[in-house]
């Protein structure tokens, strides 16, 4: 049985021993495609707040984003 591949850990953000079952080719995939998932979700959020800042007066969008953390 394959040793869990350390871009999966970190692409879940933690060892599941479970996944230790998976080849190590399944594991690359499988950390690849979290990866993706995650740049897409993060895209996704970034335009859900853009269109959300769009809303808001040009000249109170940086105060704004300050206040949200962004």
């Amino acid at each position: 049985m394959p040793k869990q591949d350390p871009a999966l850990a970190q692409a879940l953000g933690q060892a599941i021993p479970e996944l230790d079952a998976l080849s190590a080719a399944d594991q690359k995939k499988l950390a690849a495609d979290l990866n993706q998932a995650h740049k897409q979700h993060d895209a996704v959020l970034k335009k859900s707040m853009d269109d959300a800042l769009s809303h808001i007066p040009f000249l109170l969008r940086g105060a704004v984003k300050k206040i949200l953390g962004l």
